[in-house]
């Protein structure tokens, strides 16, 4: 099982997330479950290192992914930066909804 954490912030900005783990919805190469949720958040991380004045903290290697964001950005980044992560956020939730024996998201709010 693949589990997802989404941590935020006082304000409800996500300030970090991690993804661990492997699906097993079927075997490498053919796993549609670890396929989306690869995408889905690389692609994330693309829009987050694209944006100049924000600031982020990864770890990739197979089966463990962790994000954390050490600059916001300025205003129009920091907007851009909510709103991939939150589209993140939606895509790994709906694939809950229909792979949910297969992927776990919580979503919970920073200590601290």
């Amino acid at each position: 099982m693949i589990q997802v954490e989404i941590f935020r912030d006082s304000k409800g900005d996500i300030c970090r997330f991690s993804i661990v783990g492997h699906a097993g919805y079927d075997e490498y190469g053919k796993d549609i479950v670890c396929s989306a949720v690869s995408a889905i958040s690389q692609t994330a991380i693309l829009g987050l290192e694209a944006l100049k004045t924000v600031k982020i903290k990864k770890k990739i290697k197979s089966g463990d992914l962790w994000v954390e964001i050490i600059e916001k950005g300025f205003l129009e980044d920091n907007i851009r930066l909510k709103a991939i992560l939150d589209t993140m956020v939606l895509g790994l939730k709906d694939i809950e909804k229909d792979y949910g024996k297969y992927l776990k998201v919580v979503d919970r709010r920073c200590e601290g």
